[in-house]
């Protein structure tokens, strides 16, 4: 290959990096009594605060259907590093009042900044299932042609399922230090990579699910699928002039 060449592909490996959507990707619970002023902390002021940011584009709560964390938070950004940005940065070594009261109470915490690699579809369905998952250490590409061209586009024929999108952790982001993690009880967990299937009906995709994956196929596929879970849409919140997806 040609030095020109090089330089070509990897202009081009930073430009797909640079205009990969970010996402913000949490779960949690919290203890039995705090659900309300949970809730009303998370749309009266939390998200308020959030959506303010310049990157930040839209929020969405989720309630778990079947399992834990109870909660999910998705927080859709214009790349990934508006996750470490200056005014991010500043929000969380400023956490206010109401929050330095609520974090404490953050159990099972799991918070991943992502960068979104693949999807397929669009629109917002009003349920997902999210499945953890993970690449064999040196088959990342044969993991994500997988998700593109077998996996994705069999779920996908499924009337059901409107949007599937795929969220890699971004390290970097994701651990650097802030006050607002302090607050927490324990360490937060990490995802590696994340399926996000959004959907009309959520049995019928638990049964694509079933039927789609095979046990043991990582040696082929190079992907390793984990635990997954459904969730229902609770509530949507849009920056200012944000356009529907």
């Amino acid at each position: 290959m040609s030095t020109l060449s090089a330089i070509a592909d990897v202009k081009q490996a930073d430009s797909i990096l640079i205009h990969q959507p970010g996402v913000l990707f949490v779960m949690n619970d919290v203890p039995k009594g705090m659900e309300e002023e949970f809730t009303r902390w998370y749309h009266e002021e939390h998200l308020v605060e959030r959506l303010a940011l310049p990157g930040f584009l839209r929020a969405r709560r989720y309630r778990s259907v079947d399992g834990q964390p109870n909660y999910m938070v998705v927080y859709d950004c214009q790349t990934v590093e508006v996750l470490r940005s200056a005014p991010y940065r500043q929000r969380l070594a400023d956490p206010s009042p109401w929050t330095k009261k609520i974090m404490p109470h953050f159990l099972n915490m799991e918070r991943s900044a992502c960068r979104e690699t693949w999807s397929s579809g669009m629109g917002t369905g009003g349920a997902a299932i999210v499945a953890h998952c993970k690449p064999i250490h040196g088959r990342e590409e044969d993991a994500r042609r997988f998700i593109r061209e077998e996996f994705g586009p069999r779920l996908m024929r499924n009337a059901c399922n409107v949007r599937i999108a795929l969220w890699e952790t971004d390290p970097a982001v994701t651990n650097v230090a802030n006050v607002e993690r302090e607050l927490r009880p324990a360490a937060d967990m990490v995802a590696d990579w994340v399926l996000f299937i959004e959907s009309t009906d959520l049995g019928q995709v638990a049964l694509a699910l079933h039927s789609q994956v095979m046990e043991g196929e990582g040696a082929r596929t190079g992907l390793l699928l984990g635990s997954w879970l459904r969730y229902q849409l609770i509530y949507e919140n849009r920056a200012s002039g944000t356009p529907c997806r």
